[in-house]
Parts: structure tokens; C-alpha cells; sequence
């Protein structure tokens, strides 16, 4: 059996961000591990590289799949992992060349293990990295219900932080879990086309016994413009319909109380922006301005997206998303994404200049 197993989704990576993270992974300090290199249907020569690399070093396994997503790729690799440990990397991130054999380290004076560890990283942009601001002090463990209910909280607070520099703690990767705890309570990623990382983090924070924090930064999260969240998306509010709709289930199912039901409130703010950003106001979109402002109107009027004004109150965000409330709910929709695409140019450059 081996230590460590890294789980790769393989889907349209640019050639040389791919392999400069199989070369971080190959490339570990510690050397029982296992990598499995998903290949979901890429229409490229993707999974080409994948077996090229599988045929120099016999720790990588490839599967080629038919397209599933992001989901159904990580899932495949998790029924395939046979290491203790598993944690997932995106093709086009990389990871530190110590990141297994400091965690096997961590956990060898460890009486009690967690179920699994959230791991700091770093920003990667074009012309610089930035170390994230840790959430939590080192070696922070969350035991009893009531603390592994903030941390799923927290997985919603964005719009409440005043820095941006931090690694989203609901993110699926950056996180080392326990192989047996997933598959003990079949915990694998929902198939959904948005949103997949936080549902899973809900649902494993729920689930587990212990949960540990580890400050040091070893995961190398590259923040691109062309990425997906800011990317026109067509089916944008069919995809953050679905995803709203799966983190309110998870709360029926797990009978939460109000105060958390307000907590998910600002995941559907977020959810809004996005609508905005990626559909109705974004500049690839060719329907007529009138034809979207009119369209984005009508999303908005059913629930849960109308009943956000009851449940935030914009006294408790940041600056930033407090004007973003306020467009919203005057409907200054164009308003609100000029003003966010100005401010994460400035963001984003400010961030490449720091050190």
C-alpha cells in the first residue's frame, strides 16, 4: 500500500502548466506515492502527455474516461487510490516537492489523527506569488459539532473579509484525507456543473470526527482572467440554480438551524455576482442590453436569490461587497460588474506586487 496518493482531473490543461504539476508530484521528497492522472474525455492530446509520463516512472496511473467533469474525474481517481492518504490537485496548480513527507512527519507524533487536514497555500499570478493569510492558527483542530459547524460557516464568508489574499478554505483541493474516512461514508464529489468543491466540504466538515488546520503553504493555486469563474459561462444561472439548491438540501438534511440558513445566504450573494458576471452582464454575452437587464431581473425575483435582503445585512461585509449588495438590490446590475471587474484588475495588481 502506499503513503500518499495524488488524484489529477485532466480536461483541456495547457501542455506545460500540465506537466510542471506531475513533475511537482513526481518530483516528491517522499517516494511511495501514487499518482493517478484522470483523463475526462479531453478532446486534446492530454491524455497523450499523461501516458508519456506514465511510461517513465511506474507510480502513475492513468484513466481515460469518457467527459464526466471535474466531479466525476476526481471520483474516478478516489475508487482507484490504493494509499493511505489522498489529496487532489488541479492540472493546471502544482504543488511544494516536500508536501508528502511533511505531512507524514506531521501526523507521526500524532495520538489522534484527523480525518482530514486543510492545507494554506499560495497565489500564483502572472508576474508573482503570494503566500495566503492562514484562516486559523497552526495545529487548530475542530472536535466538537459546534466548531466543525464554523468552519462550514467560514466556507461562506467571503463576502464578510476585508483581505483577499486568503486560499478558499472550501476548495477541494489543499486538503489531505483520510482514504478510509471517504469511503467509510461514501463521501465523493456531487456531480453538479458548479460549486462541487464547497458541497463536498459541507459534507465532509459534517461527517468528520476531527478536522485539522495546517498554516504552511504548499499548494500553489494559479490565478488566471481566463479562468472559470470569470469566463462567460451561457448556462450561468442554471449552474448556480443547481448548486443554491444542493447547499439549502444539505442543510434540510442535516436539520441546521436559522443561523446557519443566514450563514448560506451570503453563498447565494456570491452566486448572484457570478449569474451577473458570467452571463447576463458579461461582454461575450450577444443579447441586447435591455434583453439582459430584463432576463437578470426575472432570475432574481424568485427565491432564494429575492430573500437575501432579509437574511444579510450589509453592515456585516466588506466594503467592496457592500456596494456589490447595494447595485444588486437597485438592480444595477451593469453597475455592479463594471465596478467588480475595475476592482479585481486593481486587486490583482496589487497582489502581484507583493512579495
Amino acid at each position: 500500500m502506499m503513503d500518499f496518493c495524488f488524484v489529477v482531473p485532466v480536461y483541456k490543461v495547457p501542455y506545460d502548466l500540465l506537466q510542471n504539476c506531475i513533475d511537482s508530484i513526481i518530483g516528491q521528497t517522499h517516494k511511495n506515492i501514487e499518482l493517478i492522472l484522470v483523463d475526462d474525455g479531453s478532446p486534446d492530446d492530454c491524455g497523450k502527455l499523461c501516458d508519456e509520463n506514465a511510461l517513465k516512472d511506474e507510480r502513475i496511473k492513468v484513466i481515460h474516461k469518457k467527459n464526466g467533469g471535474l466531479s466525476d474525474a476526481r471520483n474516478a481517481g478516489t475508487k482507484a487510490c490504493q494509499s493511505k492518504w489522498i489529496t487532489y490537485v488541479d492540472g493546471d496548480d502544482w504543488v511544494d516537492k516536500n508536501f508528502a513527507e511533511s505531512f507524514l512527519r506531521r501526523i507521526e507524533s500524532q495520538k489522534e489523527l484527523a480525518d482530514f487536514y486543510i492545507y494554506n497555500g499560495y497565489r500564483n499570478y502572472a508576474q508573482q506569488q503570494v503566500a495566503c493569510t492562514p484562516y486559523y492558527e497552526d495545529g487548530k483542530r475542530f472536535v466538537s459539532y459546534a466548531e466543525r459547524e464554523e468552519l462550514q460557516k467560514e466556507c461562506c464568508l467571503v463576502p464578510t473579509r476585508n483581505n483577499g489574499d486568503q486560499l478558499f478554505i472550501g476548495s477541494g483541493w489543499a486538503k489531505v484525507f483520510d482514504i478510509d474516512f471517504i469511503r467509510l461514508n461514501d463521501l465523493y464529489f456531487t456531480i453538479v456543473p458548479y460549486g462541487e468543491d464547497s458541497i463536498y466540504f459541507l459534507y465532509a466538515v459534517e461527517q468528520a470526527d476531527i478536522v485539522e488546520y495546517v498554516s504552511r503553504p504548499v499548494y500553489h493555486y494559479r490565478d488566471t482572467e481566463g479562468g472559470m469563474v470569470n469566463g462567460f459561462r451561457k448556462n450561468a444561472d442554471y449552474e448556480q440554480d443547481i448548486y443554491v439548491k444542493e447547499i439549502f438540501q444539505f442543510a434540510k438534511k442535516h436539520q441546521k438551524k436559522e443561523s446557519f440558513i443566514d450563514t448560506l445566504y451570503l453563498r447565494v450573494f456570491i452566486a448572484m455576482q457570478r449569474c451577473v458576471s458570467q452571463k447576463f452582464f458579461n461582454d461575450k454575452n450577444p443579447d441586447g442590453l435591455f434583453k439582459r437587464w430584463k432576463d437578470n431581473i426575472d432570475f432574481f425575483k424568485k427565491s432564494p436569490y429575492k430573500d437575501i435582503y432579509r437574511h444579510i445585512k450589509s453592515g456585516d461585509l466588506n466594503r467592496n461587497s457592500k456596494i456589490k449588495f447595494w447595485l444588486l438590490r437597485f438592480k444595477l446590475y451593469g453597475l455592479m460588474n463594471f465596478s467588480r471587474n475595475i476592482y479585481n484588475r486593481k486587486h490583482g495588481k496589487k497582489m502581484c506586487e507583493r512579495k
